[in-house]
């Protein structure tokens, strides 16, 4: 059993259907639940999900979704640690996006083995980062 923590555009293809990869995305997902990994977000995810969401779609149906997903995913804290170790990361590593080492570093202060994400650009320190297309 795995650690999965899920990215903010794979919350997004479980909520749009009108993305690129939202097949895909929701077969790996149930892939993992199937093999009995956990997964896991983090409450920052939450909040950029439910921003780029509703540009697009209605608050019921964003916040429904998410209630959906609660039922199968863990959400993770970010506290102060958290964002001073990302800092750390962002300012010694050139080119990198903050949010994206908000994330890396929340899964790694929580083990997690694996990160789902479809950025390509996404940050790579010791987890195995891995795409859903």
């Amino acid at each position: 059993m795995r650690k999965v923590f899920l990215d903010a555009n794979i919350i997004l293809d479980l909520i749009d259907n009108d993305r690129g990869s939202v097949e895909r995305t929701k077969s790996v997902i149930a892939g993992y639940i199937k093999n009995g990994d956990e997964l896991f977000t983090s409450c920052d995810i939450f909040t950029t999900v439910y921003y780029v969401g509703a540009k697009k779609l209605s608050k019921e149906r964003i916040v429904g979704e998410l209630e959906k997903i609660l039922t199968f995913v863990s959400v993770l804290p970010i506290d102060m640690n958290t964002i001073k170790e990302a800092l750390v990361i962002t300012k010694s590593t050139q080119p990198c996006d903050m949010e994206d080492v908000l994330q890396y570093v929340c899964a790694l202060q929580n083990r997690c083995d694996l990160i789902a994400t479809n950025d390509k650009s996404f940050y790579v320190g010791e987890i195995e980062v891995v795409g859903t297309r």
